[in-house]
């Protein structure tokens, strides 16, 4: 039997203590903010939890503000019937996030994808989602059409 091991572990009596100016800690301000997305009632919260400079990137936009990214969000949330969080993991102000997007258009169904967020005093002040865009290219050019 082979045992695989890191040639080096990381050294966490170096690493800065966190910051936590709120009852929430980073990972959880993503879990709120992602839950939202299952709940039209809940969005509101979710965008609240969004800093006013927020900066939001995927493979189809990228958004420099809050105000640029409500209306993107009313639409997603409108479209998705839920995300099924996978995997957090934090380290400091950086949270990823593992989870699946589901919608009911065809092809679109379920569609995999990492996010990182950086999380500052409570709130989220940018994102970078990656997941495969071909599908959604095709749906959103077909909605150009009609």
């Amino acid at each position: 039997m082979t045992t695989l091991a890191c040639s080096k572990q990381p050294d966490t009596t170096t690493a800065p203590a966190a910051k936590h100016t709120t009852a929430m800690s980073n990972e959880a301000t993503v879990r709120t903010f992602l839950d939202g997305f299952n709940d039209p009632a809940k969005i509101q919260a979710s965008l609240d939890l969004l800093a006013d400079d927020y900066r939001f990137k995927n493979p189809m936009v990228e958004l420099n503000s809050k105000a640029e990214f409500i209306p993107l969000a009313q639409s997603i949330g409108a479209t998705l019937t839920g995300v099924e969080v996978i995997h957090v993991a934090a380290a400091g102000e950086w949270v990823a996030a593992h989870y699946v997007f589901k919608s009911e258009i065809p092809g679109v169904e379920e569609n995999p994808a990492t996010e990182w967020f950086r999380v500052e005093d409570g709130m989220i002040r940018e994102s970078h989602l990656v997941y495969d865009a071909s599908q959604w290219r095709k749906v959103y050019a077909a909605m150009e059409q009609q």
